[in-house]
């Protein structure tokens, strides 16, 4: 198999323009979320716009590597909080879907990335894929003991994130914790539960 053609290495200049792009674009994003214009970006780097399709190519590309990680960050310490729950399956599942909610509220650049705002940063959609095959795990278990209906879905729950999604960028946050508590309602199984529709 021919060696990939050697990538030059960037300069001193260019490599601080892209640290600095790097920085302010995840300042930005995490006050502002990932609509921030990438004039502003820009701007705070201290280079133009032109810089960062130069380095970074788009602005998909960009965010795949400076929220990539922050997204990752969120997962993990989400996935910790799970694991570190007592109790049972159904106790695990909930805690997960309360800490993925939790923190889309507290960061917007997490919320964009997570409620797949932006589904064509490859990275980013493997960290929510990952979320949602740890999820999947945890209702497998919550299934088992008889506490998750039958006829929930990884959908359900995957579409529960952007509705949560918007609801914290209008603001509601009143709104936002009464959804996810009719969300955890609606998927505990109970006698004589109406069907859910195909």
């Amino acid at each position: 198999m021919p060696e990939a053609p050697h990538q030059p290495a960037l300069r001193a200049d260019a490599r601080r323009n892209v640290e600095k792009l790097r920085k302010a674009a995840a300042d930005a994003f995490s006050a502002h979320g990932l609509d921030t214009p990438l004039e502003t970006i820009a701007k705070l780097a201290g280079v133009s716009v032109g810089t960062i399709y130069n380095r970074f190519g788009n602005r998909d590309a960009l965010m795949d590597q400076v929220v990539n990680e922050l997204a990752d960050r969120q997962v993990r310490a989400a996935m910790a909080i799970a694991d570190g729950t007592t109790g049972s399956a159904w106790d695990r599942l909930l805690a997960y879907i309360e800490a993925i909610c939790q923190s889309q509220a507290d960061d917007p650049a997490f919320n964009d990335a997570f409620s797949r705002r932006y589904p064509n940063a490859p990275a980013l959609k493997a960290v929510c894929d990952r979320s949602l095959v740890f999820a999947t795990e945890l209702a497998a278990g919550a299934r088992a003991e008889g506490a998750l209906r039958e006829d929930a879905h990884m959908d359900d729950i995957a579409r529960f994130f952007q509705v949560n999604g918007d609801l914290v960028r209008a603001g509601d946050d009143a709104g936002r914790r009464r959804v996810l508590a009719l969300l955890f309602e609606g998927l505990r199984a109970r006698p004589g539960s109406r069907p859910l529709p195909d």
